[in-house]
């Protein structure tokens, strides 16, 4: 149903409010306050009427409540919402009804002519418009793409335009997601060397930006299809825009800032113009191509564009996750350096971030918090709320590795009460999910299942993807009642619950979020069943795809095992081969090591041992003297 006020249109069923047909955005508390005032605009409602009704159960203080309005008043005017002392709120400006059905049956009058007519007019040009649009979709959906027998990999030529499918969530965009969408299509719509679709899936956007890889593959798109989706961030200084591309084993996120949505439509469709130049959009027509991000592609794109902040970003992560820091912290370095103004503050709060975690990694506690806390400082009068939910879990994590669990809950909670002003399932259900395993950690049972309760219960009642039940299996798996603790990813024979746990969680889909449980869960399976010398069931875990070094050295272990050395060797030499190729210095050394134990040939030891001295840290060293002792 459509309500009227003022110069306002707010259509209930969506929570979407229009002023003189312009969309004004809403963060969803906002929307379902206003939706509650004009469910009732005669009533005067208490603050805890209100807290019931918006927040359904959820613990959010009073000051959450005041904040709230305060923001509708700032958006709709002071006289919108008057206070009555000690009593509530009452709405304020008269209002219509725009819906045509009524369930009785009443005799004409004169007015309801005029309103029939009135309606008829809307109703004919809702039918124009839609008959247009109809066009226009067919025209697009008509466009012939480019033949499939073309050469594997080339790049995209002004003949070829990049299929991009725009990612509308079901049951509903939110109205920050509305105006990027409206951004994109009027922004780079009109450019012939973009073809642009609407792709209705279930998933939210938030999903999207969470599991890239895997929400395109949900899409069902063809290998040529990218999907693009976005959020905006809107503050008095402008606007944010965070944008993300995924297609097959790629993905791609970046940030733009305006202080219009005029200039954000030129900065997006330029940034997809640079995308393009530095070969993002090159096409593959092969079925079986696996084209990724790897190192030497982010490499020659880099040498393309030296400066491009979504690059250095990239080949930092890259290095932190193949264990290189010091590579690391020096592309993080010069993003940091390369502009100091409020639009590239997302990029400055990533840069403090990573830095962050690299010293964390490290154990150089000072360092990490001071990162975290500039890079707080920089969120501080931006509305990129989803940056300090990613300085809050690293807050967190730094705590606890100090021990210091008074702070660690600290910080917790106040990432609780971020996720439920913004109304966030996905990063509720993230909060709550790290709440419990860091509570499990210091030993704190009611936090631990009360957290773990209020994630299952979020998973439920929003549809999340059924890849975010990984880690709520592995935490059954962890929690098991009938077991001893489970240390160094090894099960005994007291963990035997936890198996079923385990197994369901490798079911699920594979994401950028879960596949750290995955591999976990593959280990602790395996040791479990070469503990048991059930070696038949711990090869079947592997399937048919070894291509990463973890699962190679997982795999020879159960050769050895069973004393086949003769097999294990060479699964060993290949993960040590790709470890080396892909810079993955934690899993070459794990394979060094193993084949400088299995080798009898001096010269071959002498090779494996040269690796490992050259790339082994002074506490690795230590940790394995044992084994490299009389060399």
């Amino acid at each position: 149903m459509e309500v009227k006020f003022a110069d306002y249109r707010f259509l209930r069923e969506k929570l979407v409010l229009y002023k003189r047909n312009e969309l004004v955005p809403l963060k969803r508390n906002q929307a379902v306050l206003l939706d509650f005032f004009l469910s009732d605009p005669e009533g005067i409602h208490s603050k805890e009427t209100i807290m019931d009704s918006v927040w359904q159960g959820k613990v959010v203080s009073e000051q959450v409540v005041f904040q709230t309005i305060s923001q509708l008043r700032a958006i709709l005017g002071d006289e919108a919402i008057k206070t009555f002392p000690k009593k509530g709120y009452k709405w304020q400006l008269s209002i219509s009804s725009g819906d045509s059905t009524s369930t009785t049956v009443e005799i004409t009058s004169p007015d309801t002519l005029v309103h029939s007519k009135t309606l008829l007019k809307w109703l004919v040009i809702a039918f124009s418009l839609l008959a247009i649009a109809i066009v226009v979709y067919t025209s697009i959906i008509d466009t012939k793409e480019p033949g499939v027998n073309q050469p594997d990999i080339k790049p995209v030529s002004k003949n070829e335009p990049v299929s991009f499918h725009v990612l509308y969530s079901q049951p509903e965009l939110t109205s920050s997601q509305q105006q990027f969408n409206q951004i994109l299509n009027k922004g780079v719509g009109e450019n012939s060397s973009f073809l642009f679709h609407q792709k209705r899936l279930e998933n939210s956007v938030r999903q999207a930006f969470s599991a890239p890889k895997l929400v395109w593959q949900q899409a069902s798109l063809t290998n040529k299809d990218w999907l693009i989706w976005g959020d905006t961030y809107s503050s008095e200084k402008g606007t944010f825009l965070h944008f993300g591309l995924a297609k097959k084993h790629l993905s791609w996120q970046g940030y733009l800032f305006a202080k219009s949505a005029a200039q954000l439509k030129q900065k997006l469709a330029q940034r997809l113009k640079e995308l393009q130049a530095i070969g993002l959009f090159s096409v593959s027509d092969n079925k079986t191509d696996d084209k990724k991000l790897d190192i030497h592609t982010l490499t020659s794109m880099h040498q393309i564009s030296p400066n491009d902040p979504d690059l250095l970003l990239l080949l930092a992560k890259h290095y932190i996750s193949v264990q290189h820091l010091d590579v690391a912290l020096t592309y993080l370095q010069k993003l940091e350096s390369l502009d100091k103004n409020y639009a590239f503050r997302a990029y400055q709060a990533q840069a403090q971030w990573y830095k962050g975690k690299v010293y964390k990694m490290r154990r150089q506690h000072l360092q990490a918090k001071n990162s975290l806390e500039t890079m707080s400082a920089i969120l501080s009068d931006t509305p990129l709320w989803p940056l300090s939910f990613h300085n809050i879990k690293t807050n967190a994590w730094l705590a606890y590795d100090q021990t210091d669990y008074d702070t660690m809950f600290k910080v917790l909670d106040s990432g609780i009460e971020l996720g439920e002003r913004q109304a966030d399932p996905l990063t509720l259900f993230e909060l709550h999910i790290m709440y419990s395993i860091l509570a499990q950690k210091a030993s704190a049972d009611h936090k631990k299942y009360f957290h773990l309760n209020q994630a299952q219960a979020l998973l439920l009642k929003h549809n999340l993807d059924n890849s975010n039940l990984a880690i709520v299996y592995f935490h059954f798996a962890l929690f098991s009642r009938d077991k001893t603790p489970i240390e160094n990813k090894t099960l005994s024979g007291n963990n035997a619950s936890a198996i079923p746990y385990l197994e369901r969680i490798l079911e699920l889909p594979r994401t950028a979020q879960n596949y750290w449980v995955q591999d976990d869960a593959i280990e602790m399976l395996v040791n479990y069943n070469i503990e048991n010398k059930d070696f038949t069931s711990a090869h079947q875990l592997f399937g048919d795809s070894l291509n990463h070094p973890k699962k190679l050295i997982l795999k020879a272990k159960v050769y050895l095992a069973e004393e086949k050395s003769s097999e294990a060797i060479p699964l060993l030499q290949k993960a040590f081969e790709l470890a080396r190729l892909d810079y993955d210095t934690r899993s070459g050394l794990q394979a060094a090591l193993m084949l400088y134990q299995l080798s009898t040939v001096p010269q071959i030891r002498a090779e494996y041992l040269a690796y490992i001295k050259s790339n082994a840290r002074p506490e690795w060293l230590k940790q394995h003297n044992e084994l490299l002792a009389g060399d």
